[in-house]
């Protein structure tokens, strides 16, 4: 069951399988994947939900804690929960599933999101034949965020045929750490928000502690969030996209990635690092240079001559090594 690529979600487009209150834009349309954008509908909740055969709407009615119109930018703070409606909806066909994950830039500024569906029993999946709205819940972790209607925040993928996925490679991936080097980015308790309209526009120095170990280990704290790279270098072919798994906790005491997707020509030919988001569950965690992380599954795609991930697209992180979020400089 391969990726549906940009010709073909074009495709589903067309036929009206994904619509929109607005206009789809071309730049939404990623190489193996399509930006979803924030309706100006959005809400602060009393708590997370999955439906389960409820509507969201009667769901709603006992969880809001305040109305939010996003036609003006609105802040959201760090630690509540938001769900936004949003502006594309999905009637599609008896074969084409889907799934979505948080962008990378989601992903980099530790803003956990997941789409929520009608009557859904599970997160950031959607079905056969699922006919009606999406929406986005929104939990900023470290920094609060201000954001206003048609940001893209998280992105879905699209399957055709029955059954599974079929994974064609595994590649796992470790951490990079180096004695006297800056090995990754820790951040900082801060007050201030981040705009995610305005792109290199913060000092990190604000809002990030750089991590420079004196061997090849470090100490990632509870609760708190750090930027890594990995020690691979990833090179994704035109005709393939792949989605990071994280390791089962018997691998260490974290979360890993929350932004796991790499479209079709990421690090094409000779290879970039995996950025990786961590943070620690419960306790404190020593992190070694090396220590694997999470496994790297290649899936077949129909390639698009001449779009693929990179600067050609105007892609954010075709040349990165350990780099923050756009909006930093």
């Amino acid at each position: 069951m391969p990726y549906l690529n940009r010709i073909e979600i074009q495709n589903l487009i067309n036929i009206r399988s994904i619509q929109s209150s607005i206009i789809i834009k071309s730049s939404q349309l990623q190489p193996a994947s399509l930006d979803l954008t924030l309706s100006n509908k959005c809400y602060r909740i009393k708590a997370s939900f999955i439906p389960n055969n409820v509507s969201i709407s009667s769901i709603l009615k006992k969880l809001v804690l305040t109305k939010i119109d996003l036609n003006k930018e609105f802040l959201l703070e760090k630690g509540c929960i938001y769900l936004c409606e949003l502006n594309e909806r999905l009637k599609l066909p008896s074969d084409v599933k889907a799934k979505s994950n948080p962008k990378s830039t989601t992903g980099r500024l530790d803003i956990f999101t997941r789409i929520i569906t009608e009557n859904g029993s599970e997160y950031d999946y959607i079905d056969y034949n699922y006919n009606g709205k999406l929406y986005l819940e929104i939990i900023p972790q470290s920094f609060s965020i201000k954001l206003k209607k048609n940001i893209s925040l998280n992105q879905i993928r699209f399957f055709q045929g029955k059954g599974n996925e079929v994974i064609q490679r595994k590649q796992n991936i470790s951490v990079s750490i180096k004695k006297g080097f800056v090995s990754a980015y820790k951040a900082k308790k801060i007050t201030s928000s981040i705009s995610i309209q305005k792109i290199n526009f913060y000092k990190k120095d604000l809002y990030w502690e750089e991590i420079n170990p004196n061997d090849n280990s470090f100490i990632i704290e509870k609760d708190e969030f750090y930027i890594l790279r990995s020690k691979e270098l990833i090179s994704i072919p035109k005709n393939s996209a792949a989605e990071l798994e994280p390791f089962k906790d018997n691998f260490g005491n974290f979360r890993v990635h929350y932004a796991g997707f790499f479209d079709p020509g990421f690090g094409y030919t000779n290879g970039i690092p995996a950025v990786l988001e961590l943070r620690a569950y419960d306790t404190p965690f020593i992190i070694r240079d090396g220590q694997l992380v999470g496994q790297l599954n290649y899936y077949d795609i129909n390639s698009v001559k001449n779009f693929s991930y990179g600067k050609s697209i105007k892609s954010n992180y075709h040349n990165q090594s350990l780099k923050l979020a756009k909006q930093f400089k």
